[in-house]
């Protein structure tokens, strides 16, 4: 990665690999990619989205992918973006969303509106997410909608790797 651009992964992009694209057991080439990007300094995630990985079952590659030891620095503390939250929430509680959207996107173990957050707060990071923006939904608040609000960056995975990952998935025939 030749610039200093930071990236804060999303728990959709983690579990929607997982379960998706890159499962673990065969695409072991992505999960060692993210580890890269991570120990070069520009792939990052934060607390919360640890949080919701460990709240899956335990028997679940990504509860122990989450814990691994070489990952200890890669979930950062949101703490610190309390303020930015905070400004999240009076957006998204005086605008017309309903009570469920607003309920489910500023609940405090949510990771969605922590990571917009730390981003605005720290400077420098993209949200990494599949989410789509729909900035008319009224049942639902969008991360790429909530980024916007605090001029945060959102970027989708596979322009993430489209930038910043080499041809490295080969076919063999068996």
């Amino acid at each position: 990665m030749a610039s200093d651009k930071r990236y804060l992964l999303d728990s959709d992009v983690l579990i929607g690999a997982k379960n998706i694209y890159y499962r673990p057991n065969f695409c072991v080439g992505f999960w060692d990619w993210i580890q890269a990007g991570h120990s070069s300094g520009h792939i990052f995630s934060i607390d919360k989205v640890k949080g919701e990985l460990l709240n899956g079952k335990k028997t679940d590659v990504l509860y122990d992918w989450a814990q691994r030891p070489e990952l200890k620095d890669f979930f950062l503390p949101s703490t610190g973006s309390a303020a930015k939250w905070g400004d999240l929430s009076r957006w998204a509680t005086s605008g017309s969303f309903l009570p469920a959207a607003q309920a489910k996107f500023l609940n405090a173990d949510s990771a969605d509106a922590w990571l917009i957050a730390y981003a605005a707060h720290e400077g420098n990071y993209t949200v990494v997410t599949n989410e789509v923006g729909e900035p008319l939904s009224k049942r639902s608040i969008k991360l790429p909608d909530a980024a916007n609000v605090l001029n945060v960056e959102t970027i989708s995975l596979f322009d993430l790797l489209q930038r910043h990952a080499c041809n490295t998935f080969e076919f063999f025939a068996l």
